[in-house]
């Protein structure tokens, strides 16, 4: 398992030297399980992060249909995959309203005193950092970034030159998305 960070909209290049978790993928950045813990970590010593509560995901499936409907009938909009028997009207209304629904939990802002939610970074259910929430990362990776390099990643076992080098590349990451509409945590 890992989180995989997509900008909603692709730069043209990546340089993999620059973002070296990008694997060379324009506007993608990759971590695993415990890069995503030392993520966190690090954002909090850079203090962009707060522990708010994140807004609810609707349960799924959508109230009145049956799970293999709802699946169906999801696919069928999202890919065009076949649908037997056709949707009824309030089928596909309970579908696109459950959407419509989930897209507004995960994608608002989280910001609060210029601090992220923690949550987006601790599931991967497709939140969205926000532009002005990739600014405020950069900015307080950037401030905070010599402190955090010698002693949060020296405490974890990792040298101050990796973790220069981790808060320079997601600080750049940051940075780029904030220009491309921000970056999806799926």
């Amino acid at each position: 398992m890992g989180y995989d960070l997509h900008m909603v909209r692709t730069p043209a290049t990546v340089d993999a030297d620059e973002l070296p978790n990008s694997s060379g993928v324009a506007g993608y950045y990759r971590f695993n399980v415990r890069g995503m813990a030392m993520t966190v970590g690090a954002l909090e010593w850079a203090d962009v992060i707060h522990y708010g509560r994140a807004p609810a995901i609707p349960d799924f499936p959508p109230a009145g249909l049956e799970e293999a409907r709802a699946v169906a009938l999801v696919d069928h909009l999202h890919a065009g995959a076949d649908l037997e028997p056709a949707a009824t009207e309030a089928e596909f209304e309970a579908v696109q309203g459950y959407l419509e629904a989930c897209d507004a939990a995960v994608s608002g802002s989280s910001l609060v005193d210029g601090k992220v939610g923690a949550y987006k970074f601790q599931s991967n259910d497709g939140w969205l950092v926000t532009p002005e929430e990739c600014v405020a990362i950069a900015a307080g990776l950037r401030r905070h970034g010599e402190v955090i390099a010698r002693e949060f990643f020296t405490d974890a076992g990792i040298s101050a030159d990796d973790g220069r080098r981790w808060v320079a590349g997601f600080a750049r990451y940051n940075e780029i998305a904030a220009e491309h509409g921000g970056y999806r945590v799926s």
